[in-house]
Order: C-alpha cells, then structure tokens, then sequence
C-alpha cells in the first residue's frame, strides 16, 4: 500500500495508527482535514490530543467496518430486504 493511500491518527499519548485512507474518510471531520487546507492534508496525520489510545483504537476499528458493511446495508436498503431481515436480526 503506497503512503498517499494511508492516513495516520495520532493518540493523546503518541500511539500512531495508519490506516487505509478509505477508512479515515468515514469520518466526516477526518475527510474535511484531509481535504481541506488544513496542515493534515500535507502530511497525511491527524492528532487527537484529547483521544486515548483505547478508544482511538475502536474508532479506527469502527471506521473499517463501516467501509467494509457500508456497500451490503445499501444493498438490502435498495432491495426491500430490510422488512424481512430486520427481525431476524432481533432474534
């Protein structure tokens, strides 16, 4: 994976996770930086001082998965699978 195709978030006690730019860009607040003219699009990191590690770590989780089920929870949306999956996934 080539270095423009990673983002790296940086916790409140220096740990650096990189990940997938896709994945960062979950993140409405995240793809403005990235984007904007903000000092994070040049280099590609963003801080969070006031994240820990821990719980930067479940965001950055969150963020895969999201990117992973977002494209199937459109497919059952667009296919009227909700009403017949819906309850089963209450069981």
């Amino acid at each position: 994976m080539k270095k423009e195709d990673t983002v790296m978030l940086i916790s409140a006690e220096g740990f650096e996770f990189v990940i997938d730019r896709k994945a960062a860009m979950v993140s409405q607040t995240i793809r403005n930086m990235l984007t904007g003219g903000f000092l994070e699009t040049e280099h590609g990191k963003v801080n969070f001082p006031e994240i820990s590690t821990t719980i930067l770590e479940k965001i950055c989780q969150y963020f895969h998965w999201s990117l992973q089920y977002a494209s199937l929870w459109m497919y059952v949306m667009m296919q009227g699978m909700w009403g017949a999956w819906y309850p089963v996934a209450l069981i």
